[in-house]
């Protein structure tokens, strides 16, 4: 994967830094067995299983991108952020962030991630969100004209400024998260893991927090993991995709080569100015070059079939040729795409 990622600033950045080869991870779990009889059983003689939560993991991840990791419950997305993050050592392979086995990271390594958990929290309930942040701040050993800054920043961007001193406990959800994503930034980490952020939050909630990410991965340049069931977070944030099914990488790489390879053709709709000459057999050989085809030709709309990978170069086409007043490309939503390749998966199981 060699795979180089623009920045904020505008740099090539192609230093990998989380690396799993062939990670797999099991847990050992026993069978209960029901009654009296089975008590004694399940106390002296259990049964013991094993389940397989990740298994053949190839996964190399670089400095600046921001990919978005998703999959049915069960897939294995948190469990393989615990093992890239060293909560959990892996079972088989190998998982390794900056350089190191992820289990064995040392403090100085510790300090430059951060994670986020949609269902827990990394702050302290019964204190107010500011009280949390300068401890973390002295946990962290930031300067305090770094943490102001930054502080400062994050809380007008996330509109949260006027509530850094209310109890955590009396924000809503979605401020409450909103404190946690600044919590997460405030050390200027190199990597930070997101998991369902966005998880029961409203509208306005879940696209201010989108538009955050978005802007800090660009400008710091900082590495971003996402996982969600929300198909618009990951749209409208990451540029890299993996999709994961029972433990094991079902694809990897850019949501346009996903819809290329889901959807091999799109439709584009043309309605054209009333003053328009339309459509004219003699323009038929132009369409060759791009693999186009005209599927319907109305006095004022056209309809042509094109290779996805020719849709942007198909497009300038249409405008240099025709005086058009509307243009519209078929859209697949990500979750109708997700739901296309599970079902090619398992039709060819």
């Amino acid at each position: 994967m060699d795979r180089a990622v623009s920045t904020g600033h505008n740099r090539a950045v192609s230093e990998v830094l989380i690396e799993m080869r062939g990670a797999g991870k099991r847990f050992r779990t026993w069978k209960r067995r029901e009654g009296f009889g089975g008590f004694f059983v399940n106390l002296f003689a259990r049964e013991w299983t094993e389940v397989a939560a990740l298994e053949g993991i190839e996964l190399e991840i670089r400095r600046g991108e921001f990919l978005g990791l998703i999959g049915a419950n069960g897939a294995g997305k948190t469990t393989l952020l615990k093992c890239v993050s060293g909560i959990t050592p892996v079972s088989s392979g190998s998982a390794r962030m900056f350089g190191c086995d992820s289990f064995a990271l040392r403090d100085e390594h510790k300090r430059r991630l951060s994670m986020v958990m949609g269902q827990r929290s990394q702050l302290w309930w019964d204190l107010p969100a500011i009280d949390s942040f300068r401890l973390l701040r002295e946990i962290y050993s930031v300067p305090r004209s770094d943490f102001e800054l930054r502080l400062r920043e994050s809380a007008e961007r996330l509109q949260v400024t006027d509530m850094l001193q209310r109890q955590l406990r009396n924000l809503s959800l979605g401020e409450r998260m909103k404190m946690e994503i600044i919590g997460a930034f405030l050390h200027e980490p190199d990597v930070v893991f997101l998991d369902e952020p966005t998880i029961g939050l409203d509208l306005v909630s879940r696209e201010t927090i989108r538009r955050y990410l978005v802007e800090i991965n660009r400008a710091r340049g900082v590495t971003i993991v996402l996982t969600s069931h929300d198909m618009e977070d990951i749209e409208e944030t990451c540029r890299r995709l993996v999709i994961l099914r029972q433990g094991r990488v079902l694809f990897d790489g850019g949501l346009v080569d996903l819809k290329a390879r889901t959807y091999e053709r799109r439709a584009i709709e043309v309605h054209l100015e009333p003053s328009s000459p339309g459509w004219d057999a003699a323009f038929e050989p132009l369409l060759e070059p791009f693999g186009a085809r005209l599927e319907r030709a109305a006095p004022l709309t056209l309809l042509f079939s094109v290779p996805a990978p020719a849709v942007q170069r198909f497009v300038p086409f249409l405008f240099e040729r025709f005086a058009i007043r509307d243009l519209s490309i078929e859209h697949h939503p990500l979750d109708m795409i997700i739901r296309q390749i599970f079902q090619q998966r398992e039709g060819g199981a």
